[in-house]
């Protein structure tokens, strides 16, 4: 076989890649299932974004799930790369937030070609560049080791960070700390949602939506300073807010490429309707640490959460005296 390849790259549903890049990295993507109601349905196949968030939205009671892609998907993906491809690197969203990575590991061990799995740590297209990196150095005929080498080594130069309409569904899929959900739940916040280091936490709150878009771009500049940028603004159904926010953080950063895409099918299910995101990829060296506001946040998480427990702790004890 004339054409074929020391590394293909395999990917899920999550990082929203755009179409063209798939294709012309022919990165195979494996997708997730998506329960709406009584429905199963295929993200990407036989669900869009823009149809999932007009569903929702017209119906904030309707129940949405996700549910990772079975060994015998990612079995048929690898399969498929063996045909032209003499290993697979399989990159795909934080391991401690998904058991997608212990899937895809559970897969390769029936693959007729090697296959390296690598948890990015993160999600959406902070994933994505990750995975577009590794894509570009197979295409340009990087050994498997390489591949797998520059992949793992991306991880601590994403994140993403997503202002949040509600909490809510984000509380339902089980994607915030506890004591993230009482504080949003008693102070009906828009939270600030970073996922990077596998980890889901949120790093700001507020009360009006224009001090959140506010608070995200202070968070995305003030983190990627000047060092060259992979920038992408993910909306959920506000096309325009996405394309301003953009526009706004263009005009700040150091721009390498970017995107605007819509929040993918499987992260919206806990981000929900009128979220707006932020993944990047800076390079150069580390994230800019967190500013001394930011970090004091999470104190004031810790206190809300220890004053809650007090209330909690009142309250039962009174109702004992009773």
């Amino acid at each position: 076989m004339h054409d074929v390849r020391p590394v293909a790259i395999v990917t899920d549903s999550a990082t929203a890649i755009p179409e063209s890049l798939i294709e012309k990295y022919r990165i195979s993507i494996v997708p997730y299932w998506v329960q709406m109601g009584d429905r199963s349905l295929v993200d990407g196949v036989d669900l869009t974004p823009g149809e999932f968030f007009q569903r929702v939205r017209a119906d904030a009671s309707l129940a949405v799930s996700t549910s990772v892609p079975s060994p015998e998907v990612f079995l048929a993906a690898y399969q498929k790369a063996a045909a032209w491809a003499q290993g697979v690197v399989s990159i795909h969203l934080a391991g401690e937030q998904s058991a997608t990575c212990q899937v895809a590991r559970l897969a390769a061990t029936s693959s007729p070609v090697p296959v390296r799995v690598v948890d990015t740590q993160t999600t959406a297209m902070a994933e994505g560049f990750i995975v577009l990196e590794a894509a570009k150095a197979a295409a340009a005929g990087a050994t498997f080791d390489e591949v797998v080498a520059l992949a793992e080594s991306l991880a601590p130069h994403v994140e993403v960070l997503a202002l949040l309409e509600n909490v809510g569904y984000a509380i339902r899929g089980g994607r915030l700390a506890s004591a993230a959900r009482m504080v949003g739940s008693f102070l009906r916040i828009q939270p600030i949602v970073r996922v990077a280091e596998n980890k889901v936490s949120i790093v700001g709150q507020v009360r009006r939506r224009a001090k959140g878009l506010e608070l995200l771009f202070e968070r995305v500049t003030g983190r990627s300073g000047e060092n060259p940028t992979h920038l992408a603004v993910h909306f959920a159904d506000d096309e325009q807010e996405g394309r301003s926010f953009l526009d706004r953080l263009q005009a700040r950063l150091n721009c390498v490429e970017t995107f605007l895409v819509q929040v993918p099918v499987a992260l919206g299910v806990h981000a929900g309707p009128g979220s707006i995101g932020v993944a990047y990829y800076v390079e150069g060296g580390m994230l800019s640490p967190e500013s001394g506001a930011l970090r004091s946040l999470s104190r004031l998480q810790e206190q809300a959460k220890g004053l809650l427990e007090n209330v909690n702790l009142g309250i039962g004890a009174k109702k004992n005296e009773d």
